[in-house]
């Protein structure tokens, strides 16, 4: 145990008024060492000579003053002393529940009290400190004494004598306990919101799967039966009839062609028998037809399938961006390309449009937020896989990118 520490914790704290008394001046010759460094100007401009130095308070005094008043620790730990001669400020008990006497009564009571798994960042970081001379600028969590776990965000400096050599550091720690529970439960709600998010997105696949569905068994069947009463109803009528039923007939064979277009663009059965390769290329050449705009597709020949979630995502990456292009860009071309390798697979949509306004951009990648649904739909298609999605733009056009390993992974919370 150093040297004026063979008493106990208690004895500390039952100690004489001599002892407080000594104790009390020993912080006042300590702050006012310390205040010495930082009010330079005190003790480099002499007390004007129309004011007498009983006017003016004590540096010390003013410095403590200072310390005790703001919302925070405030410590001292010299290098090349004792413990005994180090400093924290009576903020201590109320922060973390242990009085001065205590803390400072243990030499090792401040490194114990710092939260396990802080331990070896915080010795790092001081380490760091003390040999290059940076200072230290961290939070790091420390358990009071009833159990409490507490955010403290500290900032500490090495100061040197003038000869260079270490001479103490000083520091201040800020108790940002409740920052970190407002940042803990915003973290908890934007994982709740990214779930809801992807099940919404799961749901919505599910029910352009069950409509396709439908449009096809139901309305389309019944289409299919009108056509076959009109042929049925020509053949028992003449010329005028022959018309009417011409026409019923026409209109029926848009609707079915038009119910079957809808059917797959909301789900093309394409992508459940062959894959995203087969229903990409069969919605690209659907999309040119519709639109006038012409597409390059570049795909590897060898394309095996892909787990379900990542054709599915692809895909529904593949219409939002050919979609934006109609809509938004005003080009008339656009580039479609599809690399893999052994660990995963991107896609690529570029067009030659005016592209996204630069701040319009700037928002959605910093918080998503300000956009169509169709690149918040791609983003967190790609959270969902722990995947990636890249946006360059410019006024020459716009580049999507999207990558997903070939064994999609949840996403980190």
């Amino acid at each position: 145990m150093p040297e004026g520490h063979s008493d106990s914790t208690k004895g500390a704290r039952r100690a004489d008024p001599e002892n407080r008394r000594a104790s009390h001046s020993n912080a006042e010759a300590i702050l006012s060492e310390l205040a010495s460094v930082f009010l330079n100007s005190a003790s480099s401009s002499p007390p004007s000579a129309e004011v007498s130095d009983d006017a003016l308070p004590k540096r010390e005094d003013m410095y403590r003053v200072l310390v005790e008043q703001i919302p925070a620790l405030v410590f001292i730990a010299y290098l090349d002393r004792r413990i005994s001669e180090a400093y924290v400020s009576p903020q201590i008990e109320s922060a973390l529940g242990f009085s001065q006497e205590e803390w400072l009564g243990d030499p090792i009571r401040w490194y114990g009290q710092i939260h396990p798994e802080d331990k070896q960042r915080w010795t790092v970081d001081a380490s760091d400190m003390l040999l290059t001379g940076n200072p230290l600028k961290s939070a790091y969590r420390v358990i009071a004494q009833d159990g409490r776990v507490v955010w403290f965000q500290c900032e500490v400096k090495m100061v040197r004598r003038e000869d260079g050599r270490p001479w103490f550091l000083h520091g201040v720690g800020f108790d940002i306990s409740e920052l970190k529970q407002t940042e803990q439960a915003l973290r908890e709600r934007t994982v709740a919101f990214q779930k809801l998010s992807s099940r919404l997105l799961r749901m919505q696949d599910e029910e352009h799967r069950r409509i396709a569905r439908e449009l096809h068994d139901s309305l389309g069947q019944y289409l299919a039966a009108l056509k076959i009463s009109v042929g049925l109803l020509r053949r028992s009528g003449g010329d005028r009839t022959e018309a009417h039923c011409s026409e019923i007939e026409e209109i029926a064979d848009r609707c079915i062609d038009e119910t079957r277009t809808l059917s797959h663009l909301l789900h093309p059965p394409l992508l459940d028998e062959l894959g995203f390769a087969s229903a990409a290329k069969w919605y690209v050449e659907e999309f040119a037809k519709r639109s006038g705009i012409q597409v390059s597709l570049d795909f590897p020949s060898n394309l095996e399938r892909l787990a379900e979630g990542a054709e599915v995502a692809l895909f529904r990456v593949l219409q939002e961006a050919l979609t934006n292009i109609h809509r938004h860009s005003g080009s008339q071309t656009a580039e479609i390309g599809l690399e893999i390798d052994d660990f995963e697979v991107s896609l690529q949509v570029r067009d030659h449009g005016r592209g996204i306004p630069p701040e319009l951009l700037e928002r959605f990648q910093k918080t998503g937020g300000e956009t169509g649904v169709g690149l918040a739909g791609m983003r967190e298609r790609m959270h969902e896989l722990g995947g990636r999605l890249e946006i360059h733009s410019d006024g020459k056009g716009t580049q999507v990118r999207v990558t997903v390993a070939l064994s999609p992974k949840p996403a980190a919370g």
